[in-house]
Parts: C-alpha cells; sequence; structure tokens
C-alpha cells in the first residue's frame, strides 16, 4: 500500500515545478519527457531506445535483477528490476525491458542460472553472471515507473496533460491514459496503485494491444 501522507509531497512538488525559470529546478520527475527527432522519449536522463542497460545502471547506481520472462504463449521479455529507487523527488520501483532477439533470449534461457515458475503462469529465468556482461550493451525498449505515491486524476492531468484516448482494462477499477505523442501510458488504479510506461513510437502501438489484452499486475 502506498503512503497516505505523500500526498503533501507531491502538492509540494508541484509547486517546487511551477515555475521554470527557478535555479533549484527539481530534475528526473516522471513528467518530465522530452521527444527525439526519432521518436524515442528522454525522461530521467536516459533516451529509450538509445540508452543501454550500463547508462541506467550508472543513472541510478544500482544493478538490476535480470531475467528473461517466458510466458505459455511463447511471448518472451527480458526484463531488469531495479527494486526501489529515490528518482528525482519522489520513490519508485523501475523496471527496464531490454531489447534481445529470440538467439540472445534462447541463449540467456539455457544458461540460466536458475529457472522459477511465477504465479502469473511465466518461467522466470536468471541470467548467468557471463550473461549479465553481455545483457549491459543492449538497448531500453521500455522503462516501466512503478511510483510509491498516489497519482490522483486531477495530478496526473496537471503534470502530464490531457491524454489522447483513455481505455478501460480488463480489470475493474483500471484504465490507461495513452500520451503517444510523449511515448507514454498510464496506468490510472481507483486503488492508487499507478503505473507509467515509456516506450518509443515504433514499439508503442505493440504496447498499447499488449496492456489492454493483458491483465494488468499491480505493484504491491
Amino acid at each position: 500500500m502506498k503512503h497516505i501522507l505523500m500526498g503533501g509531497l507531491f502538492t509540494i512538488a508541484l509547486a517546487m515545478t511551477g515555475c521554470d525559470q527557478s535555479p533549484r529546478h527539481p530534475e528526473d520527475l516522471p513528467w518530465q519527457i522530452t521527444v527525439t527527432p526519432e521518436g524515442n522519449p528522454q525522461v530521467f536522463h536516459l533516451e529509450i531506445g538509445k540508452s543501454t542497460l550500463k547508462d541506467v545502471i550508472e543513472h541510478f547506481h544500482n544493478f538490476p535483477e535480470m531475467a528473461v520472462f517466458a510466458h505459455e504463449s511463447g511471448k518472451r521479455t527480458l526484463e531488469a528490476y531495479f527494486g526501489t529507487q529515490r528518482v528525482g523527488l519522489f520513490d519508485a520501483k523501475i523496471i527496464a525491458e531490454m531489447q534481445a532477439d529470440d538467439a540472445m533470449l534462447d541463449k540467456f534461457q539455457t544458461e540460466a542460472s536458475k529457472r522459477e515458475g511465477m504465479a502469473s503462469g511465466q518461467w522466470k529465468y536468471k541470467l548467468s553472471d557471463a550473461n549479465l556482461k553481455v545483457a549491459n550493451e543492449l538497448l531500453v525498449r521500455k522503462l516501466v515507473y512503478m511510483p510509491s505515491i498516489n497519482y490522483d486524476p486531477e495530478i496526473a492531468t496537471a503534470r502530464f496533460g490531457e491524454p489522447a484516448e483513455r481505455l478501460p482494462s480488463t480489470k475493474a477499477g483500471v484504465a490507461f491514459w495513452f500520451y503517444p505523442s510523449k511515448g507514454l501510458v498510464i496506468l490510472m488504479n481507483d486503488d492508487g496503485s499507478e503505473i507509467l510506461y515509456y516506450t518509443g513510437s515504433n514499439d508503442y502501438p505493440a504496447l498499447k494491444q499488449e496492456l489492454l489484452e493483458a491483465q494488468p499486475q499491480n505493484a504491491d
């Protein structure tokens, strides 16, 4: 459960970021997004689609848990879980999904240090130490930001603007706000467990389809 008192901190942060001319303008805030001519969102001093895992590690000063997640449908993802970080003014859990072809995913699974079954029905293959070094040079395909504070609709709209589209999820009380021009999707949850997804324009349609078709898993 998120911290109830953090709403006050969020209000203070809104006031602090209201004046862009302030010499103490905070950085690494989730709504500070710029998009490159190639359609890559830049956020948290990272460029999705160009920054490597090594860049993410150096920025957050933390080493992630790396694993391939294989679903029974055949879909596989390579994810770097950074756990809870202080990002700008707020705490948030960070996950980076990396770009990896089938041959590389096969290698990582075959040489995994551990295989573990997940409640979601997926298999989790933890990368070996040798393959962790290989993964350092891979590019970030998607960045997931799970804040420890609540984003009510008014606050989200004030900082991110009106979404281009709002669509319901397969889960009651959950809706997706789509910002294709920012490379952003926000999962808005009545219980306060919001999730932000950042990805480039080339991967945005696939992310949208994935989120609308999947049963969302909220951060605890």
